[in-house]
């Protein structure tokens, strides 16, 4: 059976001021996720006219990074002075170090398992500079830890690694880093999917994500693979220049090994890449997967999901607004086909 893609399409008139008052018609999609039926408006063609806002200026940009550098914890002159550390029953070392990378918990934790990875002892990057090696250096480390959790700490079975870089993804440290959550309480996200990858294997007797790829790994929002993980745009996004990477083989954040880390390394810096050039540097993305040290290879896999955010710029706006953080309706001003088409030069 074929994953149902559905849409309904609406139209939005209006006697545009900017074109003497001509009427114009807009488009307006409505799609819907083909796993858990979430909703969001895709305004195709809209990007161009809101692009300024997903860029940066980058002159305002640099004048906070300078004035935040002397007083960064996240900085190599001030990392083992001013951050926490790991009880010794947990990491023995009192934090986690590879590479570039450093991993230690979070002074006010977000869940009681919360770690900050530091991404570069550089305290500015670009997004073309989140260099594959730096990023996996992260999820290498991040990944030690969780399975540190995870040996001292059964029940912990969800986690995922948040990245939010800059003040307008919810950063308040402009040096780079990704926080790592993990508990025994499944974040609700994690939850929705899992519930609903379950209830599609046990009514098509297949794994929804494995469908999914086989039927977008030659359409017009497949973006290309990196090793084990294939890249794509889903039908429905919930942000504007989202880009989802499904790693073909694990279900479990602990079951990726180094070759699957580096598959989703090099991707992510691809993307971000792409956002590079266009001048875009604010941005989350989310590493997540089934249940830690349980068996959901029937019906998940381990992924990761980027969007942009708008950049910093004045006057700050947020691109959250109530159609999101009240009525929790999804919202991204171009089309994912659109967004794929743009992508591919990069993969």
């Amino acid at each position: 059976m074929a994953i149902p893609y559905r849409r309904v399409e609406r139209w939005a008139e209006i006697l545009n001021p900017l074109k003497g008052f001509k009427t114009e018609k807009q488009l307006v999609e409505h799609r819907f996720d083909p796993l858990t039926g979430s909703s969001t408006v895709i305004a195709p063609g809209r990007f161009e006219y809101v692009k300024r806002l997903f860029q940066s200026d980058f002159q305002l940009l640099e004048k906070a990074v300078t004035e935040a550098r002397d007083s960064c914890p996240f900085c190599p002159e001030n990392i083992h002075e001013k951050t926490p550390k790991f009880p010794s029953s947990l990491i023995p070392e009192g934090r986690v170090e590879v590479g570039e990378s450093t991993i230690f918990p979070g002074l006010f934790a977000h869940m009681e398992f919360n770690a900050i990875a530091v991404l570069s002892r550089g305290h500015r990057l670009e997004p073309r500079d989140f260099a594959p090696e730096r990023i996996l250096n992260v999820f290498r480390g991040g990944i030690r830890y969780l399975k540190a959790v995870h040996r001292a700490y059964p029940d912990v079975k969800f986690a995922a690694f948040v990245g939010n870089y800059l003040p307008p993804a919810g950063s308040s440290i402009f040096h780079p880093h990704v926080q790592i959550l993990a508990s025994d309480q499944p974040l609700l996200f994690l939850k929705q999917l899992h519930e609903a990858s379950r209830g599609y294997a046990e009514q098509h007797s297949s794994n929804f994500w494995l469908k999914l790829l086989e039927e977008e790994s030659h359409g017009e929002r497949y973006v290309g693979s990196t090793g084990s993980v294939k890249w794509l745009t889903p039908f429905a996004p919930m942000r504007t220049f989202e880009v989802w990477g499904i790693d073909e083989k694990a279900s479990s954040l602990l079951e990726l090994d180094d070759e699957s880390l580096r598959s989703i390394a090099d991707g992510l810096a691809r993307v971000l890449a792409c956002y590079s050039e266009g001048g875009f540097s604010c941005f989350n993305f989310i590493l997540y997967s089934g249940p830690l040290g349980e068996d959901a290879s029937g019906y998940f896999r381990a992924a990761l999901r980027i969007a942009l955010r708008f950049g910093y710029r004045q006057p700050f706006i947020n691109d959250v607004w109530g159609l999101q953080s009240c009525l929790m309706e999804g919202e991204s001003y171009e089309s994912p086909e659109e967004v794929a088409k743009r992508l591919r030069k990069y993969f």
